[in-house]
């Protein structure tokens, strides 16, 4: 036996033993080992074929073909390859919800996988039992809200589709209509819906006012999940109803029971925001004359209906931006919004004829007085209506000296230092316009020739002109701001005197129109005096005194 044949055959046993590829050469020379080195062959085989298969297994490749039968070694990884080919087939089964598998061959792992399998059992069960809780209760859900009047609606945030609508919304939103007007509607109304779901203000209350079917809607808008996805739910409701109430109610809040107009406090709360808001109008205060007395006489259903009629004829001869106020017993007052002054007192001159005309059971005239308000004064609700309020009662108590003259007394106006201006000039033809009234009003109540009656018609017509000429004169010399009012102002006064001239020169000299006189021209030049031209005077003398300092 050759020394080096046993040494080549323990080279190959230690190969084998270090788990390295045995090469089939050389062989050994000796016939009595060549049997040997083919079982050593045949064990480098077997055991690199078991090598190769238990390496598949360890990268989970259930699948490799197993050692053939002539390999002795594999016997129990073929026993364990089928074992762990048959738990795959059981862990499959019990992803698919079978829950009866077992597992009795792996030892501990079998404990450990039973009772594992023991629990997703259990918890499938308990899950079943939610989710049919959970099914019910949308089952219940759904009734209830397709039971419900509000309409419900969820909408995709992403997609802006409707996901969900109650049946009350499918009825509104989905009923086919042949209307096109209709359909746009409807279109307009979801539109406004969607951008509900996009705002992310706070308040996620909403309101909706359809112009064509007169309806109101309220909108809450809320952030859910929806099959895994953001959505936004609405409620919607119909508020038109609710809204109506409140407006009655409102209406009884701000408005006079008798004549339908706001009341005392609709107009205080107007005027006090007008004035904040720096918003230029003219506010008038009227005061019906007689109440009283057609309440005393003829009884109050008579003077209710002297209230309704004069409320009448102001709301007629009204713009829709004006407000025309019943602000207590026999006093009106009414806002009238970018109107200057002359304006107003026209119209209620105008008024004033028409209810005088419309008399019969009992006299009806009003009195009035008018604040014009520019935007930049700071004044408050308060003292307008305690301005307009006192030249109410100026003009009222004109009217009563009028009708004392009618009763046989003439009043004659006397000069005083409250219709002073401080300007010479225009005091002297103040004065001298009042002189010709007074000596006009007497003649008509004495009775005198038509000549002489023509005479001082003449003289005032056109002594008032020359006055109001002098007047704008020094205005524009001073650059007076309100001079374009003014001016409208002795317009209006121009064309009452020319037309008390003309029926004075076609009807002579009456009682009557001594009550006109009374009651136009007089009141109108001393309310004219007080308000108007001493506020020029007092420009005038500030702007004259700015001057000196000035040049000084």
């Amino acid at each position: 036996m050759d020394n080096q044949d046993i040494d080549l055959l323990v080279q190959q046993l230690r190969t084998i033993l270090l788990n390295k590829p045995l090469s089939k050469e050389p062989r050994v020379q000796s016939e009595e080992l060549e049997t040997l080195q083919d079982g050593i062959f045949y064990l480098a085989d077997c055991l690199a074929e078991v090598n190769g298969f238990l390496d598949q297994l360890r990268k989970g490749n259930l699948d490799t073909p197993s050692p053939g039968r002539h390999n002795f070694l594999a016997g129990s990884l073929k026993e364990l390859h089928s074992a762990l080919k048959h738990l795959t087939w059981q862990a499959n089964q019990v992803a698919n919800g079978d829950y009866s598998q077992s597992v009795d061959f792996l030892g501990d792992f079998s404990a450990s996988f039973n009772r594992m399998i023991a629990q997703l059992a259990e918890r499938e069960s308990q899950l079943k039992i939610q989710s049919q809780i959970q099914g019910e209760s949308v089952e219940l859900m759904k009734a209830v809200m397709d039971g419900l009047k509000d309409w419900i609606m969820v909408i995709s945030q992403e997609s802006g589709e409707v996901v969900y609508s109650n049946q009350s919304a499918k009825q509104f939103f989905e009923h086919p209509t042949p209307d096109q007007n209709q359909r746009d509607n409807y279109h307009r109304f979801l539109e406004f819906i969607r951008h509900c779901g996009r705002e992310h203000s706070e308040n996620r209350d909403f309101e909706y006012h359809c112009c064509e079917s007169r309806r109101t809607f309220r909108i809450r808008a809320y952030d859910i999940q929806w099959s895994g996805k953001m959505a936004c739910a609405h409620i919607i409701t119909d508020v038109t109803s609710e809204r109506e109430y409140q407006e009655q109610i409102e209406g009884l809040a701000y408005t006079d029971a008798l004549t339908d107009l706001y009341n005392r406090r609709f107009c205080l709360e107007n005027l006090e925001k007008m004035l904040e808001e720096g918003k230029e109008f003219t506010f008038c205060m009227i005061d019906l004359d007689g109440l009283k007395y057609a309440n005393d006489n003829f009884g109050h259903d008579a003077g209710d209906e002297y209230l309704k009629t004069v409320a009448r004829h102001l709301l007629q001869d009204s713009r829709s931006t004006d407000l025309i106020c019943r602000i207590g017993g026999d006093e009106f007052a009414a806002l009238f919004p970018r109107c200057k002054a002359p304006v107003i007192v026209e119209k209620m001159e105008r008024l004033d004829r028409v209810l005088e005309e419309e008399s019969l059971r009992f006299p009806m005239s009003l009195s009035y007085g008018v604040v014009y308000v520019d935007g930049g004064e700071r004044l408050s609700a308060a003292e307008v209506m305690k301005l307009a309020d006192e030249r109410m009662y100026m003009l009222k108590n004109m009217k009563k000296a009028a009708r004392n003259s009618l009763g046989g007394v003439v009043m004659t106006w006397v000069w005083s230092k409250d219709l002073e201006t401080g300007n010479e000039e225009i005091d002297r033809e103040h004065r001298q316009l009042l002189s010709a009234v007074n000596r006009l009003r007497e003649a008509c109540a004495a009775g005198r020739g038509q000549e002489e009656l023509n005479r001082i018609v003449d003289f005032l017509v056109q002594y008032t002109q020359t006055h109001f000429a002098h007047e704008e004169q020094l205005q524009q010399r001073y650059g007076y701001p309100d001079y374009q009012s003014h001016h409208q102002y002795h317009q209006a006064f121009g064309k009452a005197a020319e037309d008390l001239a003309r029926r004075l020169k076609e009807e002579g000299g009456t009682a009557q129109l001594a009550s006109r006189l009374n009651k136009q021209l007089v009141s109108w030049l001393i309310n004219h005096i007080k308000m108007e031209d001493a506020k020029v005077a007092r420009y005038i003398q500030k702007v004259s005194e700015s001057s000196k300092s000035s040049s000084n």
